[in-house]
């Protein structure tokens, strides 16, 4: 029914991920896209299927392919049934790049976004003097114009005035111009819902329309589905072929009057590119459809185009303002050499690239698409890409820096060479973390482990790494790490301390990294482990050496229990100098209201994020909105709004 299979698949960690990505408008190339452009030659591109014919004859050919493994897979297992049972290697998989410092800083953003100009789908979002909130299967609208706080509008995200939820989860809302869209899960159409909303100049919410497009359940617990540049939505979505093609391409349907119609392809052969080892193997071609889809909001109908490539099961994404990146298994779940494709997906229309490569990046933060085109990827031996809570397994193994230049990307002939990784220590642990923050790279785990490589290297729970070139920097933080972010053209270190308090640790990152400031707040953990639940803003004119930071925690009790459910609280901490202090918190109230939830009733995206809006400081926590006011050097609660829905049914 409504949750079970999310539900189940949190259990498992197994299930197929979708990430939608929409076209991007031709002709509007980024200067880096028109620099990648002249780096690669017109040969060095993947080859697409000539006819729907070649594409069937091939499908089939490789599913014979398959079906023999399987079969001498089954036998073996027979013939070695005393033997403990091997589980299938691990695939490679691809992720999404954090921008350079001084690109992610926007003032009129309130989304801890990883690269500039690319949005990405939250719970909250902005445009004009209106903040708007999804939650539990619903749309808020609130007005902050004149200094204060009104909720204007409630409306259920699920189609028409008529329609049902249908064991759809709704997790990501994106805004451009006048129309809000929201992405959600549905299990009853085996697709991604897409519900556009007209957004009017005083808050009210119309509903448009709503299509699915089919794919499997994108969640991940670090990634998200959808992004946005410009006003184009864009979404990459992993297929399963489980038989005949044609069931397995990008296909649309619209709900309309109370019924969905037929998926209908928007994409055909000539539009699925494989590297040029799987037309010679078809057994390397893998038996999943990674689409790159592109829908422009500003048109009337849902109008989509998609580039596909065949892969693995097994995959992560990043996207940068140029392109959208997939790492994805080379091969069946039966080859036991974990080989992997690269591609590289132009958000322009051209075809796409690939490079074959080892390794598995950690998630989308270990990516970053550089000026001159050229790519980094931080990557490790193993590991289960970003689909789910894979991200959150205990892997281990070394780790290495990935470069590759824009030229490198060709047809998927070419390898990568050992001189083009640049061996790190390794890490161990659950939650691993890494973030590109200006010139440097920083990751960590959760329990250390010596490079075997050399006798009586150093040990850190922390490295930092030159990308240019240089002496990888372990530093010790002294307490755990569950998140790195960037605070100014510095690191932001963040995790349980000793006595469980939160801690804080500043890495000063021009010149030499450094330990520099560190406040540990008493018997609290972090609320939420999103990267959209930190935001940092500078001061204006400080180059980030001051500001404020907030972030949602859960406060432990007298009793030493703590608050379940929601963030108790969200955490200001004032940087001045680089020091960090506290600034103060803004706290809910205790207690769940009834809010007669219809659909989505699981917060998996969260429900707490601290918002800065110009010169305000507001908490969003569930359905309350308290706003701050800065006195005597300390955030102190003004004023708050409770937005609950008070009845049941359809609300308007």
């Amino acid at each position: 029914m409504d949750g079970f299979t999310r539900i189940w698949a949190f259990g498992q960690w197994a299930i197929v991920g979708a990430l939608i990505v929409s076209p991007l408008w031709s002709g509007a190339v980024a200067p880096v896209a028109q620099q990648i452009a002249a780096a690669t030659g017109a040969s060095g591109r993947m080859r697409a299927f000539a006819s729907e014919a070649e594409l069937k004859a091939f499908v089939a050919k490789r599913q014979s392919v398959q079906n023999l493994a399987v079969a001498e897979s089954t036998t073996a297992s027979a013939d070695a049934a005393s033997a403990p049972a091997e589980p299938p290697p691990a695939m490679a998989v691809a992720l999404e790049e954090p921008a350079p410092a001084a690109a992610r800083v926007d003032p009129d953003g309130i989304t801890n976004v990883q690269t500039a100009g690319v949005d990405e789908g939250g719970i909250v979002k902005k445009q004009g003097d209106l903040l708007i909130v999804l939650r539990r299967g619903r749309l808020f609208t609130i007005d902050a114009s004149g200094g204060g706080m009104r909720p204007i509008a409630a409306v259920d995200v699920f189609p028409g005035k008529t329609g049902e939820p249908d064991g759809t989860w709704y997790d990501e809302m994106l805004v451009s111009g006048d129309t809000v869209v929201v992405l959600g899960y549905s299990y009853a159409r085996s697709g991604t819902e897409v519900n556009r909303f007209d957004l009017s100049a005083d808050g009210k919410l119309t509903w448009r329309d709503t299509h699915y497009l089919r794919s499997g359940d994108y969640y991940s617990s670090r990634n998200y589905a959808s992004r946005l540049i410009g006003d184009k939505l864009i979404f990459y979505a992993p297929l399963p072929i489980w038989g005949e093609i044609d069931e397995a391409m990008p296909a649309l349907a619209e709900w309309r009057k109370g019924k969905v119609g037929a998926f209908k392809s928007f994409t055909g052969a000539r539009d699925i590119y494989m590297p040029q080892p799987s037309w010679g193997d078809p057994d390397l071609a893998g038996d999943m459809l990674h689409s790159v889809m592109i829908c422009d909001l500003g048109d009337d109908d849902m109008d989509c185009d998609a580039t596909n490539v065949l892969g693995t099961w097994s995959r992560s994404f990043y996207v940068s303002q140029n392109a959208v990146y997939v790492w994805a298994g080379l091969g069946t779940s039966y080859d036991s050499d974990n080989r992997a494709m690269l591609y590289r997906i132009p958000l322009d229309g051209g075809a796409p690239q690939a490079v074959e490569v080892a390794g598995m990046p950690l998630d989308q933060f270990s990516f970053r698409e550089e000026g001159d085109g050229s790519l980094n990827v931080l990557t490790m031996a193993e590991g289960g890409g970003d689909a789910m809570w894979a991200p959150e397994r205990d892997d281990e193994g070394d780790m290495a820096l990935l470069h590759l230049a824009a030229n490198r990307f060709g047809d998927g002939g070419e390898k990568v060479k050992p001189a083009d990784f640049r061996a790190l220590p390794g890490v161990e642990g659950w939650e691993r973390q890494s973030r590109f923050i200006g010139d440097w790279l920083l990751y960590a785990g959760g329990r250390v482990r010596r490079d075997l490589r050399k006798e009586g290297s150093e040990q850190a729970a922390l490295y930092a790494v030159p990308v240019k070139g240089g002496k990888v920097v372990p530093l010790d933080p002294g307490h755990q790490v569950g998140r790195i972010d960037m605070m100014g053209r510095d690191a932001i270190i963040v995790g349980s301390g000793d006595g469980g308090a939160l801690t804080f640790t500043t890495v000063a990152l021009d010149g030499a990294p450094r330990l520099a400031s560190r406040y540990a707040f008493p018997a609290a953990a972090e609320g939420e482990n999103r990267s959209h639940a930190f935001f940092y803003r500078p001061d204006p004119g400080s180059e980030g050496d001051d500001g404020l930071l907030g972030l949602p925690v859960m406060r432990g009790s007298d009793d030493g229990t703590r608050f379940l459910g929601s963030a108790a609280s969200i955490l200001y901490l004032r940087r001045a100098a680089r020091d960090l202090s506290l600034a103060g918190t803004l706290d809910a109230r205790p207690g769940e209201r009834d809010d007669h939830c219809l659909a989505s009733c699981v917060d998996w995206y969260g429900n707490a994020r601290p918002v800065f809006f110009g010169n305000r400081i507001f908490a969003l926590m569930g359905y309350e909105l308290v706003e701050g006011r800065w006195q005597d050097g300390k955030v102190r609660e003004k004023t708050r709004i409770d937005f609950t829905p008070r009845g049941g049914g359809r609300s308007g």
